[in-house]
Parts: structure tokens; C-alpha cells; sequence
């Protein structure tokens, strides 16, 4: 029974400058993922890629991970501000500024279409809030059209 306890290796990806990712099988079929650094936060961000299959991630793919870190302060504007509308006129208001202090990217999702992002900030350790859920977006075409605020 020694073989069931042993741990099957997984295939790895290793993505340049960011880390090293894992192939897992999800619900869709295929993604990669792993705990990656990018400059755009301090903290090690969870980057999942779906792809086709087993294959690995394509060129089109790695090259849309630079195009949001790139885009990122554009991007992360926007969510910000969408936050900020949300909590507007209620008891949990807050501006931009705050929640840019509250919360961090926790995770990025290529989905297969190579046009979704699934993205998820997380609140700040070392910093006081009421705010303890995790605020999820959808983006497609760099537009959200989703999130769990509203």
C-alpha cells in the first residue's frame, strides 16, 4: 500500500520572472497554478491559467500575464472605484484611498477564452477594518462585468 502514499509529481511550468506553476485538473478541464511574484503587489499573488487539454500555457497567454501587469494600475483604478461606488450612501462607506489601504490582489484567473479575468483582492493584515470578506470581480475586454459587491 506504500504506492498510494506516494505523491504523484505534477507537471510544471516554469513562467519566467513570475515562479513555477502546477498543473491541476478542474471542473473545466485543465489550468495551471501557483503562488507567483509580480511587481504589481508585495504579497505573492495565486495565478491560474486554463488551458487546453494538458498543454502548457500558450505564447498569447504569458504575454496577456505581462499585458495586465502592465495595465494593472488602470485596472486596479477601476475596481477600486467600482468598490467605492458600491459602499457609497451606506454605513460601510469608504473612498478609494481607504480601500486601496484595505485590500491587495490575492488572485488572478485567465479563463480559457483568453478574454475573462476572475480577479480577488483580500484585506490588508496590518490594517483596521470591518471589512474582512474577500471582493470579487469578473472582467471581460477589460471591462467588470461582474463582482460580488452588487
Amino acid at each position: 500500500m506504500n504506492w498510494l502514499k506516494r505523491k504523484i509529481e505534477k507537471p510544471q511550468f516554469d513562467l519566467a520572472e513570475y515562479g513555477k506553476l502546477k498543473l491541476d485538473k478542474n471542473r473545466n478541464g485543465f489550468e495551471w497554478f501557483g503562488r507567483v511574484n509580480m511587481a504589481i503587489s508585495k504579497a505573492s499573488i495565486e495565478l491560474t491559467i486554463e488551458v487546453e487539454n494538458q498543454n502548457d500555457p500558450s505564447n498569447e497567454q504569458i504575454e496577456l500575464i505581462q499585458d495586465f501587469e502592465k495595465k494593472w494600475q488602470t485596472t486596479s483604478h477601476k475596481l477600486f472605484e467600482h468598490m467605492e461606488e458600491c459602499f457609497r450612501d451606506s454605513k460601510w462607506e469608504k473612498d478609494k484611498n481607504e480601500l486601496q489601504n484595505m485590500y491587495f490582489l490575492s488572485a488572478i484567473d485567465l479563463k480559457r477564452d483568453n478574454s475573462e479575468w476572475w480577479i480577488v483582492m483580500e484585506p490588508e493584515f496590518d490594517v483596521t477594518s470591518i471589512f474582512n470578506f474577500l471582493p470579487r470581480f469578473t472582467l471581460k475586454n477589460d471591462e467588470i462585468i461582474w463582482s460580488n459587491l452588487k
